[in-house]
């Protein structure tokens, strides 16, 4: 199956270190942001110049330990937990800058892991009025804004809100600190089947398997919930998948980046990404959440076309950032090559085009938007060229190329970058699920044709 792909804009930022993601921001006015841990920027993407302050966050930016946007229909907000324990939300549209205080136990979570330098997790529903703290080994905190009203119609620059801790069930088993590879994704889902919820999945390997631990909270429907019960019940599950029985077989690499896990916009389809240090097993687990349900999606080796790959090059070939578009149909990678994947939410590889501004690729399975750069230090130029450092090679080099990919969250646009440059692309076609089961379906026919006369000119 093909899809075509308009280039919108592709532009380099102007500026001489990389950044790490890229995030739309506001619904009204809305823009491109640039952000790491610690900055965010608003870029213009066509002259690819960035906007240093935002006056509302400057305060804040020097305590800052993590920042995120919003999830799933809306980017209306910015979200950041900061050393001191507080919290802040800004809304872009409204320029309304909001204060959340942390209680006693997230404080000291919070604190412990900047002491420990412990990677948190924020999440922020799409309203601003939930919030979810989560650490990898399972601390998890929610805060709950507790007025009826808009939250950017509260006058106080504080809200007022609750803080609860949810503590995993005894059997449930969730990931240690020698497991560097454990990844978290969680993403808060209002629809019909799913009803108002917020799921979250820790995904780690135990032993030979890949562990997924989910955890759903669920909020009652009625709107006064009976006296002293929590406005939510919470429901953990747990999955093991055999890395044995996977087609090709995986094994588990115990190192940071090796998985990356998220889940769908519809909160119906959990992928994960399980970086091999083989290429070729390299590949993409779709989850059914509601059955735990499990389809595999071939990488056909990341591009690679060597028999062996040099242990200096591997983690070149793995994925580096994966996002749900925003009908939930497609799953957007990007490679530490610098190449751009699309697949279905069946785990079906498709083919890709893009024109515009000269940026002319495909039809081709991998499109290289931002080819990785590779350089041989003076001292390995008569050496073999197994000797070459690629610019992901160390994880601690500031300058190396850092790749993402962000789908829009309500229209069929996308965004890549290297850290360096920013390409713009736009969905030509119109899409919708019955579109793509024709296509899918007519694309199996024709394969199957085409496997039916090469069988039958073998037996003539």
């Amino acid at each position: 199956m093909e899809i075509r792909l308009e280039v919108l804009t592709s532009t380099t930022i102007k500026q001489k270190r990389p950044w790490p993601r890229v995030s739309w921001l506001g619904q009204e006015n809305e823009a491109v942001f640039l952000l790491d841990d610690k900055l965010i920027h608003e870029i213009n993407l066509l002259s690819g110049r960035t906007k240093k302050k935002i006056p509302r966050l400057q305060p804040f930016l020097k305590h800052l330990v993590v920042l995120t946007t919003s999830s799933n229909e809306t980017d209306a907000w910015l979200a950041g937990v900061l050393s001191t324990g507080e919290l802040f939300l800004w809304n872009k549209d409204q320029d309304c800058l909001k204060t959340i205080q942390a209680a006693e136990k997230p404080k000291e979570v919070i604190k412990a892991a900047v002491a420990s330098s412990l990677r948190l997790y924020l999440y922020v529903s799409g309203d601003g009025k939930r919030v979810l703290i989560v650490t990898p080994s399972g601390c998890i905190f929610l805060w709950e804004y507790l007025e009826f009203r808009n939250v950017l119609s509260s006058k106080s620059p504080s809200l007022r809100g609750q803080w609860s801790q949810i503590t995993p069930e005894e059997a449930v088993r969730l990931p240690s600190a020698e497991d560097k590879e454990a990844v978290v994704h969680a993403v808060f889902i209002k629809n019909e089947l799913l009803g108002d919820c917020c799921l979250c999945a820790f995904t780690f390997y135990s032993g030979e398997c890949l562990r997924l631990t989910c955890l759903a909270i669920r909020w009652h429907e009625d709107v006064f919930p009976p006296v002293r019960s929590l406005p939510y019940r919470v429901h953990w599950a747990q999955q093991d998948c055999l890395l044995g029985s996977l087609i090709p077989t995986c094994e588990p690499v115990k190192s940071r980046g090796a998985l990356i896990s998220a889940f769908s916009r519809d909160g119906l389809t959990l992928a994960v990404t399980l970086n091999q240090k083989d290429p070729k097993a390299t590949q993409v687990l779709f989850v059914n959440t509601l059955n735990f349900v499990t389809l595999c999606g071939s990488l056909k080796g990341c591009s690679n076309k060597n028999p062996m790959v040099p242990a200096t090059l591997v983690r070149s070939y793995w994925v580096g950032d994966i996002s749900w578009t925003h009908d939930s149909l497609f799953l957007a990678c990007m490679l530490k090559r610098g190449s751009l994947v699309l697949l279905t939410c069946q785990g079906e590889l498709l083919t890709l085009i893009t024109r515009g501004c000269s940026v002319e690729f495909g039809p081709a399975e991998f499109i290289p938007l931002h080819p990785l750069i590779t350089y041989r230090p003076p001292q390995c130029t008569f050496q073999g060229s197994t000797h070459s450092v690629d610019s992901s090679a160390s994880a601690s080099d500031p300058m190396r190329q850092r790749f993402s990919v962000k789908t829009h969250s309500r229209l069929p646009y996308l965004v890549a970058s290297d850290g360096y440059m920013v390409t713009t692309l736009r969905f030509l076609d119109s899409l919708s699920p019955s579109v793509l089961l024709r296509a899918l379906l007519l694309d199996a026919t024709q394969r199957l044709e085409k496997a039916y006369r090469g069988v039958a000119l073998s037996e003539v």
